[in-house]
């Protein structure tokens, strides 16, 4: 049979290609080359593919009546994950199988040899069995690490198309994970046989959501397999990862919203514990289909409604799912109804879009001739949604803008140019917006009232909030105004703001929100990184529209907007603080961004202690501190290296806190408490915690010593310490801890006795491990253990320190350069780049070890006043030295900021810059310009030590 190709150029330029990298298939292409340009003509991403692994083409060819039902297809690929040995394995074979499977449902769709809703079940069909799969695997990895969850399983939710088995090509997975019941890990046997890792079954399937997260939608060098969207859980981007079916059940019992009921009419068990996910479907049913609907449950579907017919006919919309008449409004018609009578018409409770517009019509709710009309028109446009995504494998729903592109898209369509395919198209969307039109019609007097209800005569609130003025027309002059990178990414951040306008049931609240939030959109598009801030702000608008006392606190006062906007500017890593717990925000509220002496806040920690437990406590503790110091150094009221010492002292307080937490240790009697009196256990940190140079996301480097061998009460109390540090609770750990400096490194015991560590660092350390015995500190714990380490510390680096050669710290450096920095052309490694912060401080080591025993007041900690000693010495001149410290506190101004938004390098022309700019009083090219002559700099002062 002959096939029409849509696109000859692109099938011919594919086939070419195929038989250039496979000529040994030539004769097999030759009997199937029709079907084969068809394939390659429509689907650019599966030509490439198939010229990477030719038998999955013809083995597709060959097979297109194959199996697409579950069990088939899971045992398929539980066969081909049963031999990786690792995640990344796993990953490669998991993408691969997804393609070999979407040649033959591709083939299956442009030879016709199915109809679109066997395509869209077969889509489905290998997704449920590649996230079935996908979790068996990944749990399998994560039993090993934590052992299995006592008495437990999870259940995978299939929401929106997967839930409705209504795929298409490139669609994202909406999917929520519950698991049955809280409880606990049984852990995995350690060293000695002491049990380790056990973990709660929160901690658990939150590590097992992420893992499966990333698992899935990684893009590797194969690809990603699926985009996992987990925002429809409860309280979205803000909620649990994944939470126990009482949870679920508490929170929509008492929190639940319409969106959410709208949400879960598809909700679908798609993975995992086939059991639990019928009592998961079981528990949301009542909350789903109710029997009875109040008028304020009709009004806010009425706004909903509102809020799909973004763009009105006769405007240019080439999106054919958003736009008018689209798919959105064909789903949203048939949602409503079932929101309305699927509580009293069990029949509506279909999670497929015809299947439910039958449904409709067998209930005399709609007409036949409605029906045909928006089923026909659906299934059309599924299929224009398919054709747009084949070609690439990306999510789009725009038709395209050249000429050339169209007429493609029409014959793939069934027309012979792109003009005749946009009349007819036009034509069917104009039908499905007449029918959509009819539904829940809008009383004239609906925006008069919201007008009343609004902001008074703010003009731009009143605009911001009229659902039918598009945002692109409203701001487009203040974004170009602003400066945004990025506007179409802008305007779809500020239309995901106006929606939070339906997360409030009171008109009270809509008007605290219609208020407020204008003020911050205003704000933000006057800061200097638009673009951020318009991100941050969308999860903050969503945060506030929970919480009318928050609203009502920000409305009677403006500087918490401005700060706030501040922060949302110039910092991801404070905003997704600010994010994650109301505390946060309430801490501006309270007034807290002040400065505070050491006595303060060591108080303010043990009353958080007193109040919420340490473990709650110290993450508090940290992220309130951190939030503090940030915004006094973005405001530059604190320089760099004030908020170093604040980081650093903030952390000895809380090691302080947990030593002094754990009760008596034998001898200690009943008075050990709180007072850690006699407690034989020191706890020495290294690295920025010991030079007191923390910053935002710094890892604790800590090894733990006691005076002689360490009875089984101090190790236990060295494991507590780093387990309550480190342990993942919903408000995140409180810091990564580093425990490899210690004698023997991992392998070695967690806790050494004083004699022992001598030994080591006598005998046996390594001229790295010298080198970072520099910054070695006693941070808490026994005093008398204290300085012990410390007279050791001085004596094993008087003794040895000169044995670090230059050709040593070379040998350390150029590895670190060539395996971890990241500088590329046109940006910057500040930290691991060539004349870096790194080489800097490597500089000043190696002269601090060659020169401490002549002159033992070297062996200073902190790298500023290690410079300072090293003048006062003559090692170097007072103008080097000069140098040396100006360009320290340069680089660590850059860090800073750099960690504050969440980047590890500086890129010229980037948001960050503009953050600079503003916070260290310079001009982009200055900043630019005295980062690479400090560079140069440094480099020229390493090399003339290479050649000393």
């Amino acid at each position: 049979m002959s096939y029409s190709i849509p696109d000859p150029e692109r099938a011919s330029h594919n086939v070419e290609t195929f038989l250039a990298e496979n000529p040994g298939f030539a004769g097999r292409l030759q009997e199937k080359r029709n079907e084969v340009s068809l394939l390659f003509s429509c689907s650019q991403f599966l030509a490439t593919h198939a010229t990477r692994r030719p038998e999955a083409l013809f083995h597709a060819l060959d097979n297109l009546g194959m199996s697409f039902a579950v069990e088939e297809l899971g045992r398929e690929l539980r066969a081909l994950l049963s031999s990786c040995a690792s995640l990344a394995e796993g990953m490669a074979v998991v993408r691969r199988f997804r393609k070999d499977k979407f040649i033959v449902i591709t083939l299956k769709d442009l030879l016709r040899k199915a109809d679109l809703q066997e395509i869209m079940l077969d889509i489905s069909t290998l997704a449920d069995a590649i996230v079935d799969e996908s979790l068996r695997f990944v749990e399998t990895t994560l039993r090993q690490r934590y052992g299995d969850p006592a008495d437990n399983a999870v259940a995978v939710i299939g929401l929106g198309k997967l839930g409705a088995q209504e795929l298409n090509y490139s669609s994202d997975i909406d999917i929520i994970f519950v698991y049955r019941a809280e409880g606990e890990t049984g852990g995995v046997a350690g060293m000695q046989g002491v049990t380790m890792n056990r973990i709660t079954a929160f901690e658990y399937y939150t590590k097992l959501v992420e893992e499966m997260t990333r698992f899935l939608s990684a893009n590797t060098e194969d690809g990603f397999a699926y985009r996992v969207d987990l925002r429809l859980r409860p309280q979205g981007q803000r909620g649990s990862l994944a939470l126990s079916l009482r949870g679920y059940e508490e929170y929509y019992e008492s929190w639940g919203q319409l969106w959410e009921r709208a949400a879960l009419l598809r909700a679908r068990a798609v993975a995992g514990d086939a059991a639990l996910g019928r009592e998961f479907l079981a528990l949301i049913e009542p909350f789903v289909f109710r029997k009875y609907l109040d008028f304020q449950a009709i009004d806010e579907i009425r706004r909903m409604k509102s809020q799909v017919e973004q763009i009105k006919p006769g405007a240019v919309s080439r999106d054919i799912k958003r736009g008018y008449g689209g798919i959105r409004e064909i789903e949203f018609f048939m949602q409503v109804f079932q929101l309305i009578y699927g509580g009293r018409e069990p029949l509506l409770r279909e999670r497929s879009t015809v299947k439910t517009l039958h449904s409709l019509t067998q209930k005399g709710m709609i007409g036949y001739e409605d029906f045909q009309h928006l089923s026909e028109n659906y299934l059309y446009l599924r299929t224009l949604e398919h054709r747009l995504q084949q070609l690439n494998d990306l999510q789009t729903q725009s038709l395209p803008a050249g000429e050339r592109e169209l007429d493609i898209l029409g014959r793939k369509m069934g027309f012979s140019e792109g003009k005749a395919f946009l009349a007819a198209l036009d034509q069917r969307r104009r039908k499905v917006r007449a029918i959509y039109d009819s539904l829940l019609e809008v009383r004239p007097d609906d925006k008069k009232q919201r007008d009343r209800e609004g902001s008074g005569d703010n003009l731009f609130s009143r605009a911001f909030w009229d659902d039918e003025l598009p945002l692109e027309t409203l701001l487009d002059d203040a974004l170009t105004a602003a400066g945004v990178r990025n506007k179409q990414r802008s305007v779809h951040y500020l239309n995901k703001i106006r929606n939070t306008i339906h997360s409030f049931q009171t008109i009270r609240g809509r008007r605290l929100l219609e208020e407020i939030v204008p003020q911050f959109v205003e704000a933000a598009l006057k800061g200097p990184d638009p673009d951020l801030a318009l991100l941050q702000l969308v999860d903050f608008a969503a945060l506030i529209a929970t919480n009318e006392s928050y609203l009502e606190a920000v409305s009677g006062r403006r500087e918490i907007v401005e700060t706030l906007t501040f922060i949302f500017s110039h910092s991801e890593y404070l905003s997704r603080i600010f994010m994650s717990n109301p505390r946060y925000i309430g801490s501006l509220f309270e007034g807290e961004v002040r400065g505070k002496g050491l006595r303060q806040r060591e108080a303010e920690l043990l009353s958080l202690a007193e109040r919420y437990g340490e473990a709650t406590a110290i993450r508090l503790f940290r992220r309130l501190e951190e939030i503090r110091l940030g915004i006094l150094f973005l405001n530059r009221d604190i320089s760099v290296r004030t908020l170093m010492h604040g980081l650093s002292n903030n952390a000895e307080l809380i090691m302080k806190l947990l030593l002094a937490q754990r009760g008596p240790s034998p001898g200690e009697g009943a008075a050990g408490g709180r007072s850690g009196t006699a407690a034989p256990l020191g706890v020495i940190g290294f690295g920025k915690l010991g030079g007191r140079e923390m910053t935002f996301s710094s890892d604790l480097d800590l090894i733990f010593v006691s005076p002689g061998d360490p009875p089984e009460a101090v190790v236990r109390a060295a494991e507590r310490l780093v387990r309550v540090v480190t342990s993942y609770t919903k408000d995140g750990s409180a810091y990564a801890v580093d425990t490899r400096l210690r004698p023997d490194g991992s392998k070695g015991p967690l806790v050494r006795s004083l004699g022992a560590m001598a030994d080591y660092y006598r005998r046996d350390a390594q001229p790295w491990e010298l080198q970072a015995l520099l910054k070695g500190r006693p941070v808490s714990g026994d005093i008398y253990i204290a300085r012990g380490v410390m007279a050791l510390r001085h004596s094993v680096l008087l003794e040895r320190g000169r044995d670090v050669s230059f050709a040593d710290i070379r040998r350390m450096r150029e590895r670190i350069l060539k395996e971890l920095s990241k500088e590329s052309p046109g940006s910057y490694d500040i930290k691991l780049g060539a004349g870096g912060l790194e080489e800097l401080e490597f500089i000043v080591q190696y002269l601090q070890l060659s020169h401490c025993r002549a002159m033992p007041f070297l062996l200073v900690q902190g790298t500023l006043p290690a410079i300072a000693r090293l003048s006062r010495a003559g090692v170097v001149a007072p103008e080097t030295a000069g140098k040396l410290r100006e360009i320290y506190l340069f680089y660590r101004g850059l860090e800073t900021v750099l960690r504050l938004r969440n980047e590890t390098v500086l890129r010229e022309g980037s948001g960050t810059v503009k953050t600079l700019c503003a916070t260290l009083g310079l001009n982009e090219e200055s900043i630019l310009q005295a980062l690479k002559e400090s560079k140069e700099w440094v480099s020229g002062r390493w090399r003339e030590l290479g050649r000393s």
